[in-house]
């Protein structure tokens, strides 16, 4: 009898069904696990506070609506407008300006959003709901502070609808400074501007120290869970650390989910910043990742907003950023009027979606837009690599395969996304090269190897402008007090550009770019001078002959 109970414990079939049972228990184990993992990540204080915000805006809404509380639903969708503050009236206002969007759908004359910004000829930003709004420029002429309604200097209808405009990103929308007046009561307040950078060719706030409030992980996280709230503390999403030079070749950063700009200062640090200069798109991460992209081509891909570039970016993207990043990149059509890419480097980027993202969609109690983006089979993933990169594109697939956790559990990842994401067949395939690194999902970025990898590859892309080209316009210009004949922009192209425009008026430099050819007609008199740059020129060679010249 021994045997033969001996025989049953050894046996096949005994076998099996001790397999089956641990097989079970492990599955158990850790569906319990996971789950445990979720209830933590759901309980944070800031998820936790923006449910219980979600469900108070659901019953505000139902009490007394409202489009401004409409556009802070988390799955509400959104239009965002771009354009420009013109003066085609010669008001010469140099007060502060604001843009305020009013809408009579629930309330008369509700503010929705507002863009507070320093001049004319200055880029606005609303992020605002389905609906018609009266947008009106106001300046405050009494300098109290305090915007009203006899401040109004423009006006302009818009309707945003989702019937008629396919597209949620709309630019173009430029207000002409006039005379239109305002029948309700205005009072807004001007905020404090904070000591920064006032820049020359960005919109008001672009140029940032990297240790700037705005870049702490508090706004980060309400770009998370709130993205209308961000989008009003950062409407542009464009951020730079210093004023635009025509040599230095951009490097775009794109940060992940709940993730900020300071992520990437290990490898900032180490940029040659005298000839690469960073860029970086601070966008809402709890956004739908096609929003996200849509408005990361308008900014920096499309040339119709800051920046236009002259030669070549590089794009540098982690983890959901990287999906941002090539999604942006199928949206550009090839015209000439486009800024052109020649490099992609995406870091640990879950290309195939991400399998918790399946899970949070069907089991939270507050579902973020980019959750149901980042479902491995959703719509986003799915069509994510139906156009190829240009030829012109050089894309490296940088990936880590570190898991730090302590206990493993699923599979290989680097410890936030899995291994076969970030190696996505498809993107594989479309990509230049794929490299790993023995590191976590946000230790990469910190990794001495892959920073080196990625500095070496930065490096790699050339200027568009040849080198006697670069070191004639490094050698800045003339240190002159212009006075109030001209403006800030062309004090700042004689003081940091002068020796290169002189280079250009005397023939040392041969013209390559439609812009230099026609400077140096201007300066013949044989066309209009009408670029800033050629006015600031002719007037500086008609006061200050005897400086003019360039010294090799």
């Amino acid at each position: 009898m021994k045997e033969g109970r001996s025989g049953s414990l050894t046996s096949p079939l005994f076998n099996e069904i001790k397999e089956s049972i641990y097989d079970v228990y492990a599955m158990k184990t850790k569906r319990i696990l996971f789950y445990l993992s979720v209830l933590y990540l759901l309980s944070s204080c800031a998820y936790m506070q923006s449910v219980s915000k979600q469900n108070a805006l659901a019953q505000n809404q139902k009490a007394n609506p409202s489009q401004h509380n409409l556009k802070h639903f988390i799955d509400q969708d959104t239009f965002f407008v771009y354009g420009l503050i013109l003066d085609e009236s010669g008001k010469q206002i140099d007060q502060s300006l604001a843009v305020a969007a009013y809408s009579d759908r629930f309330k008369p004359h509700e503010l929705v959003d507002v863009t507070h910004f320093a001049s004319i000829n200055t880029h606005y930003a609303l992020s605002l709901p389905a609906g018609k709004y009266d947008l009106v420029v106001l300046a405050d002429k009494d300098e109290n502070k305090i915007l009203e309604s006899s401040e109004a200097v423009g006006r302009h209808q818009l309707d945003l609808s989702l019937t008629a405009n396919s597209e949620k990103v709309l630019t173009g929308i430029d207000i002409n400074l006039s005379n239109d007046e305002v029948d309700w009561r205005i009072n807004i307040s001007v905020p404090e501007i904070p000591e920064i950078e006032e820049p020359l060719f960005y919109p008001q706030g672009a140029i940032r120290r990297l240790d700037d409030p705005i870049f702490g992980p508090k706004l980060s996280t309400l770009g998370m869970y709130e993205p209308a709230a961000f989008l009003e503390r950062a409407p542009m999403m464009f951020y730079t650390l210093e004023e635009y030079l025509p040599y230095k070749i951009p490097v775009v950063f794109v940060h992940g989910i709940g993730g900020t700009v300071r992520e990437f200062i290990p490898i900032i640090e180490k940029m040659d910043r005298e000839r690469y200069v960073p860029f970086f798109y601070y966008y809402p991460s709890g956004s739908d990742l096609e929003h996200s992209a849509e408005n990361f081509y308008q900014i920096f891909l499309s040339g119709s907003l800051f920046p236009r570039i002259g030669s070549s970016l590089i794009i540098v993207a982690h983890s959901m950023g990287g999906l941002v990043a090539r999604e942006a990149l199928n949206l550009q059509q090839g015209p000439e009027s486009e800024n052109k890419v020649a490099l992609l480097i995406t870091v640990a980027s879950p290309f195939g979606g991400h399998p918790d993202a399946t899970s949070g969609v069907k089991n939270a109690p507050m579902v973020l837009p980019s959750w149901r983006d980042l479902d491995p089979d959703g719509q986003f993933v799915r069509e994510l690599f139906r156009k190829p990169l240009a030829d012109s594109i050089q894309h490296l697939l940088l990936y880590a395969y570190a898991n730090p956790d302590t206990l493993k559990l699923g599979k290989n990842s680097d410890g936030v996304v899995p291994l076969d994401s970030q190696l996505h067949p498809v993107a594989q395939n479309q990509s230049s090269r794929n490299i790993g690194f023995n590191s976590s999902h946000t230790g990469i970025l910190k990794n001495e190897a892959a920073i080196d990898y990625i500095i070496k590859s930065i490096q790699s892309v050339k200027e568009f402008y040849p080198e006697a080209y670069v070191r004639v316009m490094q050698s800045g210009g003339y240190d002159v007090d212009l006075g109030n004949g001209y403006s800030n922009r062309e004090k700042y192209v004689i003081k940091v550009l002068g020796k290169y425009l002189a280079a250009l008026s005397e023939g040392i430099l041969e013209p390559i770019t439609p812009f230099q050819r026609h400077f140096i007609a201007a300066t013949q008199g044989k066309a209009e001078a009408t670029h800033f740059a050629e006015k600031a020129w002719l007037k500086f060679v008609e006061e200050y002959p005897h400086l003019v010249g360039i010294q090799e």
